[in-house]
């Protein structure tokens, strides 16, 4: 029986259960693929979507070949059998980085159950491909757990790079109410200015109003003083007669001696100018020679991660480790595209300008004893041809394995922060 016949009597024939058409199953969903072929495990994502009541998807399969990292993302059907498994399968391969070319006519497809407990939501099933002319029938298990944080997944960053991720309803729903939290924020903050406004018109008001009654009591202030410096001012005018004959027999002599010093200032100003043009002259003639003895010098900083100070360092993953060394392992998640990194320890760079792509970048950390806390930086040198710059790193500590995704540009700096863990 073909396996397309067998998904029509899974379908249509066997009994109808509620369950997974009454449970929400968009979003993300990350785990592994196990191969009976091969007994190998792989990483597997498929990101789930749902518009005008249809369902679809993206998958996204990787794994890591000697030091060189290997991806395939493809477009998938997803239906709800009345039975509740979910039946998802291949329709086309949209992007990867294989080494050989993919073989055409080959589809996988998933049987998989639903299960909810205790708010953790699980895929788990079967899955097959179809036999070919050149190729038998595959069959293995997948096992997948839906996850919230969908930004930090592999799928995500490869369909934001394929001009895809709108696709999916889920990150257009979130980009969406990310744009109407805006808009609200803005109507929030039109509300506050306007009730500052009518605040600050009412207290202009009164300020106007206190204002016209000061004026009011001065006016009557002053015409009492008015008449205070009327009969101060006839006093005043007889002195001031007086006054001023005195100032002109007092002029008349301070005009003698302002001729006399006026004289002798000038004769003091002409030796002055001439002192003072001729050490123009000299300082003109030093200048010129100062000017043949300078050349430009052009200075630029070439140093790696020179500006890692100007930039915002966000702290994008916190991982708890426990040897006294890391090794680390980096690569290009998504497109290579010509991102380049420099990466520094504790404000120490350990890698400069290194360029990443599906082969693995390595460096070892060897860490003081007694040391709780590390601090990794990545600074984007370059974006390459698709922004932001975004990365991968494997940490191996031990036999623990960590992958970190990360994501900076020319304004943020990805921290990656490591703490010691503290024994049982």
């Amino acid at each position: 029986m073909g396996y397309r016949l067998f998904i029509m009597i899974l379908i249509f024939v066997s009994p109808v259960y509620l369950f997974a058409q009454q449970t929400d199953i968009t979003g993300l969903w990350k785990g592994t693929i196990y191969n009976d072929t091969n007994q190998l495990t792989y990483q597997y994502e498929i990101g789930i979507s749902k518009e005008k009541g249809k369902y679809s998807g993206f998958s996204h399969t990787w794994f890591t070949l000697g030091d060189s990292q290997y991806f395939g993302v493809k477009k998938v059907s997803v239906k709800i059998a009345q039975d509740g498994k979910i039946i998802v399968e291949d329709r086309e391969l949209i992007s990867n980085n294989y080494p050989i070319k993919p073989s055409k006519g080959v589809r996988q497809l998933n049987i998989l159950s639903l299960d909810a407990k205790d708010s953790i939501m699980t895929l788990k099933g079967p899955f097959s491909t179809n036999k070919t002319k050149d190729y038998t029938s595959l069959t293995g298990f997948i096992s997948l757990t839906r996850k919230n944080d969908f930004w930090h997944s592999s799928l995500v960053p490869h369909l934001e790079e394929l001009q895809k991720a709108d696709e999916l309803s889920f990150v257009k729903e979130a980009r969406q109410n990310e744009i109407k939290n805006q808009e609200d924020e803005k109507k929030n903050l039109a509300t506050l200015e306007e009730k500052k406004n009518k605040e600050l018109a009412i207290a202009k008001r009164q300020e106007e109003e206190a204002l016209k009654k000061q004026q009011q009591q001065q006016m009557e202030i002053a015409k009492t003083e008015e008449s205070k410096r009327n009969d101060e001012l006839k006093k005043q005018t007889l002195l001031a007669k007086q006054e001023e004959k005195n100032i002109k027999k007092e002029q008349k002599l301070q005009a003698q001696k302002d001729k006399d010093i006026a004289k002798q200032v000038l004769e003091n100003e002409k030796k002055e100018r001439a002192k003072a043009i001729a050490m123009e002259q000299e300082e003109k003639r030093l200048a010129k020679l100062e000017v043949k003895k300078q050349e430009p010098v052009l200075v630029r900083n070439t140093d790696p991660a020179a500006e890692v100070s100007m930039r915002k360092t966000v702290v994008q993953q916190t991982v708890y480790f426990s040897g006294d060394s890391l090794n680390l392992s980096l690569y290009d998640n998504g497109e290579i595209d010509g991102d380049t990194v420099s990466v520094l320890m504790n404000g120490k760079i350990i890698l400069a300008r290194q360029g990443l792509s599906a082969s693995a970048i390595k460096k070892t950390i060897y860490i003081t004893p007694g040391t709780q806390e590390i601090e990794l930086v990545m600074f984007a040198e370059t974006l390459g041809s698709i922004p932001p710059n975004t990365g991968l790193l494997i940490v191996r500590d031990g036999k623990a394995v960590y992958e970190l995704r990360f994501s900076g540009d020319y304004k943020q700096n990805a921290s990656i922060l490591f703490k010691r863990k503290t024994p049982e």
